[in-house]
């Protein structure tokens, strides 16, 4: 019944769409006319004989006739006609609207899907690029980037912390393909590009499965190392300022080697994103492969998942719902924010670079935690209290990147401002918290940050 209904809903559309040509070709031969002389006041052009008038039809009641002329006249001469083409005319724009409506709510009741307009490109520079963790937070903005910018994109995901509508206004797309898939199972396809983002990265996420972190960022790695090698693309790290620990440098370039706890609560992601990095290397020294490391420092933005204990979210939250704003330890703790479309454009530029060691990608500009509440607060407005309480294990003190490699050997440096991007974060968890079923959506629209990439479409 289902096939049935979905296909006559597209017989239908075809229907009104041959409609709709056909209405829109009357509209235009109305309007060539009207053009040339009926303008209610001045001099009508004469008529070419050779091309017949419009056939009249019957005046709507709603429509008010030229003065001293009766449309409906079964006689009207070529000048009567001219007139009358305006009242014509402004009928045939309100069928032409209610057409399109009625053939937007067909489209949407067949289920036949819109999608953002990308960039075309043809074979010649057109790159199938593979994204693992597509479907997380920096991963799906990563994929809207990439797409909109016209290339092939493959998402490979297991959705343990992904989620499906991160990355649904591309499902259908012929450039778009999503796979359910793990990471530390080997993976087989023919790319040029990999961007290897799979997983877990804020604390309550990798903690919850240490072993399955240590995996993902160990064997996961091992395998998307070797795919590049087969097929000769080149490998984008998604490594982290976490690889630094509590540092006793400030701010971390990135020839600083760290202070890390190896059996702290957080060592499974700290020691598994260096040994990423380790394998990444050893695979560029010994079997000549493309790598690229981008060690990322604390993101935020849209699609951020609203339980994965970050202080943006947890703040934003908390402060949504008038609750108290919890500040683990004294609060002087400081950290540097960069908007997410701030990253991936670090990361796009990272790629297309020739510089093969590790770039720190972050904003340099620190706030303290406490700093950051009252930012929150603020923004949000509300009756929210802040609470301190116990300090966590091994939390860093202190997280500023030095970015001066970044800037030199990319051209990059964040743009967004705090002033700029925490109001786009709170309307998206505010929405986000109003949803009441699946059929409510919360999509955040690709063109609210890549608006500059259609304003170079090609066709």
């Amino acid at each position: 019944m289902a096939v049935r209904w979905r296909t006559l809903s597209v017989l239908m559309i075809g229907c009104a769409s041959v409609l709709l040509l056909l209405l829109l070709n009357s509209y235009m031969f109305v309007s060539s006319h009207a053009m040339n002389g009926g303008g209610g006041g001045g001099r009508a052009e004469p008529v070419n004989p050779a091309l017949p008038l419009p056939r009249r039809r019957k005046m709507a009641a709603r429509a008010e006739p030229p003065d001293g002329v009766d449309c409906e006249a079964d006689e009207l001469d070529e000048h009567e006609e001219l007139r009358c083409h305006g009242v014509w005319l402004a009928e045939a724009r309100a069928d032409l609207r209610r057409l399109e409506q009625r053939l937007a709510a067909l489209t949407k009741r067949a289920g036949v899907k819109s999608f953002p307009r990308v960039k075309f490109r043809n074979y010649r520079d057109r790159k199938r690029i593979l994204v693992t963790g597509g479907a997380g937070f920096v991963g799906s903005h990563l994929v809207d980037r990439l797409m909109l910018d016209g290339y092939e994109v493959i998402v490979l995901d297991n959705l343990y912390t992904g989620r499906k509508r991160n990355i649904e206004q591309w499902l259908g797309h012929e450039n778009f393909e999503m796979a359910m898939h793990d990471v530390i199972n080997q993976y087989y396809a023919e790319v040029d590009e990999i961007y290897h983002l799979a997983s877990p990265a804020s604390p309550p996420h990798y903690m919850a499965n240490p072993v399955k972190t240590i995996k993902t960022n160990t064997i996961g790695t091992i395998n998307m190392l070797g795919l590049a090698k087969r097929v000769g693309a080149r490998l984008l790290i998604a490594s982290t300022s976490e690889v630094y620990g509590d540092p006793e440098v400030h701010p971390q370039p990135e020839t600083y080697w760290g202070h890390v706890n190896p059996i702290g609560p957080r060592a499974c992601y700290d020691e598994a994103k260096r040994v990423a990095e380790t394998l990444a290397f050893a695979y560029h020294k010994q079997s000549n492969v493309s790598v690229r490391v981008a060690r990322i420092f604390n993101t935020y933005g849209p699609r951020m998942h609203n339980n994965d204990g970050r202080v943006v979210s947890n703040f934003i939250l908390q402060a949504l719902q008038n609750q108290t704003l919890t500040i683990y330890g004294s609060g002087e703790q400081t950290r540097s924010f960069q908007y997410v479309s701030d990253l991936v454009e670090g990361l796009v530029a990272l790629m297309e670079s020739n510089h093969t060691g590790p770039v720190n990608l972050g904003n340099p500009v620190e706030h303290t935690i406490e700093e950051f509440a009252h930012i929150i607060q603020k923004t949000v407005g509300g009756t929210s209290q802040v609470e301190y309480l116990d300090a966590v294990e091994d939390d860093p003190q202190k997280r500023k990147p030095d970015i001066r490699r970044a800037e030199q050997l990319l051209g990059w440096q964040p743009k967004v401002p705090l002033s700029e991007g925490i109001p786009k974060t709170v309307e998206y968890f505010r929405h986000e918290l109003q949803r009441k079923g699946h059929n409510e959506r919360n999509l955040f629209d690709p063109l609210v940050d890549w608006s500059h990439i259609p304003n170079k479409l090609e066709g």
